[in-house]
């Protein structure tokens, strides 16, 4: 058969984030061709994405036969399997196999394979995952924080014992309370899902080429921040008109590499307020003036989120030691180290 080599890259381009790092469930790094779909699954999140014309069934190791599909020039493959039971590609004058084993041994039907009806997202759930995934904790101690919290009532939050990030949709949403692994969501908003459907023990999204993400959820009961996201009041801090230019500044000197991705550190005392970033070789220092009068505020940001919410407002609320950021739409707060001057 002949199949389009640029359509089947894309397909396991697709799914490659449902590949393990390490086999510890058989065939979790092996890309399973089954009903007329490429399908991925590594035990928190599974994938699935049609490839028209491609008539095979089992699994292929992953890694070989995309770094081989990555390589090839011709626009065309041709795929045949020789009594070896190898799929054998052939593009030009290259030739590679590939072992096929038949029988597909991850639990496709056994975990995802249940879906109920399908419905249609809100329009603001992507753009609300992306804004809470950065608010979930890196600590594996406590799973929950390291989780996106979805509830059917209408609001999508996640919080690190330091900070919570509160969305609000305009409608419940139609599938049950639940906790996705931050991973998972990652993985989510790249691929843009418009549908979802309850699954047992897994929710499943849809997206209009086709392609299914599958995630295992948590029931596991969620931080209360009810308490601290109700009638919020307190000193009203306006952040200056010209500050997103300093943040592109502060952000070149940061530890990027390292993981510590843009966090900057910023102080307000009596009218001034002051952007300082590091990195191992380097460092930043900028003054602005701000109208501000009390104690000295210390706290720490990723400069691209306060890029991104100063794209909604400038404007927060300090009360006591929890600087709040509020639209109509979210709530973002962090704790605050306050000193007396």
């Amino acid at each position: 058969m002949k199949i389009n080599k640029e359509e089947l890259k894309h397909a396991l381009e697709i799914v490659k984030p449902g590949l393990a790092n390490k086999e510890i469930i058989e065939q979790s790094t092996s890309f399973a061709f089954v009903n007329g779909c490429v399908v991925t699954y590594n035990d928190e999140i599974s994938i699935s994405h049609p490839i028209t014309d491609l008539d095979i069934t089992g699994a292929i190791k992953a890694e070989e036969l995309y770094k081989f599909l990555a390589k090839i020039k011709n626009e065309e493959i041709d795929i045949t399997k020789n009594e070896k039971q190898e799929i054998v590609l052939k593009a030009g004058k290259s030739i590679s196999g590939f072992t096929l084993i038949e029988e597909i041994k991850l639990p496709l039907d056994e975990e995802i394979s249940v879906k109920n009806k399908w419905f249609k997202l809100p329009d603001k759930f992507i753009e609300f995952l992306k804004f809470v995934v950065i608010g979930c904790s890196s600590d594996v101690s406590d799973p929950k924080l390291i989780c996106v919290h979805i509830n059917k009532s209408g609001f999508i939050e996640s919080c690190d014992n330091l900070r919570i990030m509160h969305c609000k949709l305009d409608n419940e949403l139609p599938i049950d309370t639940c906790l996705i692994p931050a991973t998972s969501i990652n993985t989510l908003i790249k691929l843009n899902p418009t549908k979802v459907s309850e699954g047992n023990g897994w929710v499943h999204f849809r997206t209009k080429e086709g392609t299914i993400i599958s995630c295992r959820t948590y029931k596991e009961t969620f931080v209360d921040t009810s308490k601290y996201l109700k009638n919020i009041k307190g000193k009203k801090i306006v952040f200056p008109k010209s500050l997103n230019e300093v943040l592109d500044k502060a952000i070149i000197f940061t530890n990027k590499e390292q993981g510590i991705v843009d966090t900057i550190d910023i102080e307000i005392n009596e009218n001034i307020i002051t952007i300082k970033s590091k990195s191992d070789s380097s460092w930043f220092r900028e003054k602005m003036k701000i109208q501000y009068t009390g104690e000295l505020i210390v706290f720490s940001i990723k400069a691209s989120m306060l890029k991104d919410i100063l794209t909604y407002t400038d404007e927060c609320i300090l009360n006591k030691n929890i600087l709040y950021f509020q639209t109509k739409d979210w709530t973002y707060l962090t704790t605050l180290s306050i000193k007396e001057q």
